[in-house]
């Protein structure tokens, strides 16, 4: 068998979230989550994201998402991000229209608290063609129902909006998504072992899916052209890193 080249402990380069010149030291954590900037600590899957963003709604004067979002076409958007974590909020939260969002069960939908909106994203409060962006970094694997959650994301954006995600995936996927939790009635029936990952309040999600290549098919039947953008490393196995951009096919678009 060949041989695979040890992962480099650390290397430098220019962070896509913060601007800055970096050291990425390898944090001895999964691909996706490690090689963190020195300065905003946004992961190789944060960054990869944001190259995602720069490649949709970028120009050549956007170098990171700390210069998009001084543009005034940017910071127009309307722009949903679920989730309490991560690296972008800090340079989103000033925008007029941005919101973030957080599933608790015992509020009502749309309810806000501390300035958090609570959705489910299976039946989101968004008025349908509302929204320009939204972004969810490794939250789809969370939802009891991904597909219903993701056309309720078709559905409040914009005829040639985007969603702008990332799911627990590496280059290549595997074929099929595989579904750990059987969700056809009103109580879930484990297929696989249970699996949780943080939920970024404390807590833990369950994982009820891991999605496959299939993805593309199925949302291109929702509705959406979906492709991938990978990390734009000479190293192989950072290269697997990748992150989707899927745009609202609909009339007007």
């Amino acid at each position: 068998m060949p041989t695979v080249a040890p992962r480099a402990s650390r290397y430098q380069g220019h962070c896509t979230v913060c601007g800055a010149w970096a050291t990425f030291a390898d944090m001895s954590t999964p691909i996706r989550e490690t090689y963190q900037c020195g300065q905003c600590r946004a992961s190789m899957r944060e960054r990869v994201m944001a190259e995602a963003i720069l490649a949709v709604f970028g120009r050549a004067t956007h170098t990171s998402l700390s210069t998009l979002v001084d543009d005034p076409r940017f910071a127009g958007l309307h722009i949903f991000e679920p989730g309490i974590a991560g690296a972008y909020r800090r340079l989103f939260r000033p925008l007029p229209h941005y919101a973030n969002s957080f599933y608790w069960e015992d509020a009502d939908p749309g309810e806000m608290r501390d300035g958090v909106r609570n959705e489910d994203l299976m039946n989101l409060t968004f008025e349908s063609d509302a929204l320009d962006l939204v972004l969810s970094s490794d939250i789809f694997e969370h939802v009891r129902r991904p597909w219903q959650g993701f056309e309720e994301i078709w559905r409040v954006l914009r005829p040639g909006g985007f969603h702008i995600f990332t799911v627990p995936s590496l280059v290549p996927m595997p074929p099929k998504t595989l579904y750990r939790v059987d969700t056809t009635t009103d109580f879930d029936i484990h297929l696989k072992d249970p699996h949780y990952h943080g939920d970024g309040a404390g807590g833990r999600s369950l994982v009820y899916t891991e999605f496959g290549a299939d993805l593309f098919d199925r949302l291109a039947d929702i509705g959406f052209d979906v492709w991938s953008v990978r990390a734009d490393h000479a190293d192989a196995e950072r290269s697997r890193v990748n992150a989707f951009a899927a745009r609202a096919r609909k009339p007007g678009a």
